[in-house]
């Protein structure tokens, strides 16, 4: 299953003026990743395959999986937009693709159709060409990835919404860089991340039990990880708001999610409800 695909490429360019970056100039996410040999793309013993299975087995294994209802129209009154007003819609902000850290939220994500249609966007502006290494690749598509965030009250909807996510990143790293491997580490960071900011909640009644992580990109292939009810407004928060929790450090991606087991292609049990 693709992206939703149509309008035009997405190119890096100006910020845009209301988007205010998470870091200082001491601390940019780029600053540090300088140009070498060939052995900064390389494959070793922890570098996995490129296909759908590479990032569903560990979404599973984290989160678990929900076979589609075929009654879930019915009982939750849903209504699909179609890829034709997705793109228009999306067409109509594009300096908001002009930066992979510019963050989206979707209260009211259904399977997907805005979310895969943003990320294909966002990473539109990541290029294989640009990075002086596969550090800064893969921590550039993860940024791309970890800005999107989506809420819905179905479950089913929130498990194909994360797969149709994983397929369009896996999709574009074989387009853009088809000779070099994933690793392992990348690999469950994204999946840790699709079920972080893919989350089942009710935005209209239950904003306040919805927490969500700010991924703070920095430099080094890092983040600093936010925890809080993102979805209370500041004007909202009583005596009893939590103080908000973050990593004491920056962590590199690769140690953001414990090693996981990844299974192979072909090895999934059948009605896994993989795409």
């Amino acid at each position: 299953m693709a992206g939703v695909s149509g309008g035009p490429r997405p190119r890096r360019g100006r910020a845009p003026k209301w988007w205010i970056p998470s870091w200082d100039n001491t601390n940019h996410p780029d600053a540090s990743f300088v140009s070498g040999s060939g052995e900064l793309w390389h494959t070793d013993a922890s570098a996995v395959g490129v296909d759908d299975e590479v990032i569903l087995a560990p979404l599973e294994a984290q989160f678990g999986g929900q076979v589609r209802s075929r009654e879930r129209v019915r009982d939750l009154a849903e209504v699909f937009t179609h890829s034709r007003e997705v793109t228009a819609i999306l067409d109509q902000i594009p300096d908001a693709f002009t930066v992979v850290d510019v963050k989206f939220l979707e209260p009211a994500c259904g399977s997907g159709n805005f979310l895969t249609e943003i990320v294909r966007r966002k990473l539109a502006l990541v290029s294989k060409a640009t990075c002086a290494s596969q550090e800064q690749y893969e921590h550039q598509l993860l940024r791309a990835l970890a800005s999107i965030y989506g809420v819905d009250i179905s479950p089913e909807n929130i498990t194909e919404a994360r797969a149709r996510m994983a397929h369009t990143l896996l999709e574009f790293f074989q387009q853009d860089a088809n000779t070099i491997t994933p690793t392992s580490g990348f690999v469950n960071a994204a999946a840790l991340i699709l079920g972080a900011n893919i989350v089942c909640g009710d935005t209209l009644t239950g904003a306040r039990e919805i927490e969500l992580c700010d991924w703070q990109p920095r430099s080094g292939g890092c983040f600093v990880r936010v925890w809080s009810a993102a979805l209370v407004p500041a004007g909202e928060r009583d005596l009893f708001w939590e103080e908000r929790i973050q990593d004491a450090e920056p962590v590199h991606y690769s140690q953001l999610a414990p090693e996981l087991k990844v299974k192979k292609a072909g090895a999934r049990k059948p009605g896994g409800g993989g795409r």
